[in-house]
């Protein structure tokens, strides 16, 4: 006899019409990578444009490289953080300027690829938008600067330490006029 929609069998498992799966157990990520929800497996991409949330997959058989696109999803989902700028001496005249939610953590990433584990962290603006700030600070960088490469800007450290500054100044009077 051929399961109806809602029956239970013995080890706890629900029909949902199409399949047996675990009570209570909703958009669930298979050993594949896809996310069962309204009533079939989807990409994650697929899953997230149909409305679904990264923050309720469960994925009791994921492999690693699904677990990483889910962490990757929530980084990307969260606007607020850090825009940054990086310094090594090694490249004396050149400062990055980056997002990250935590400046300070990217920064580490960078001191693997550095034998030396030299690159420093000189000025940090908090933003509720990284991507909106990064671009606008992107502009302001290339009109000071003598050249950019990327995100890589040449220009003297002082100079950007003195143009984050004054973006802080100017947040901070905003924050008291909004206040």
């Amino acid at each position: 006899m051929k399961p109806i929609r809602g029956d239970v069998r013995a080890d706890g498992k629900r029909y949902d019409g199409y399949t047996w799966r675990d009570v209570g157990v909703s958009h669930h990520m298979n050993d594949k990578g896809m996310v069962y929800y309204k009533n079939q497996y989807r990409t994650l991409d697929g899953y997230i444009q149909q409305g679904g949330s990264v923050d309720r997959v469960v994925f009791k058989n994921a492999k690693i490289n699904n677990i990483h696109k889910i962490v990757e999803a929530l980084y990307d989902a969260e606007e607020a953080g850090d825009v940054y700028a990086v310094w090594n001496p090694n490249f004396y005249d050149w400062i990055k300027v980056g997002k990250a939610i935590d400046a300070y953590h990217r920064c580490e990433g960078y001191q693997t690829s550095s034998p030396f584990r030299d690159y420093s962290v000189v000025a940090v603006v908090y933003s509720d938008n990284r991507a909106k700030k990064e671009k606008e600070m992107h502009k302001i960088f290339e009109h000071f600067a003598e050249e950019r490469r990327g995100e890589w800007f040449r220009i003297d450290k002082i100079k950007a330490i003195k143009l984050f500054n004054y973006q802080v100044q100017c947040a901070d009077k905003v924050n008291q006029i909004k206040g």
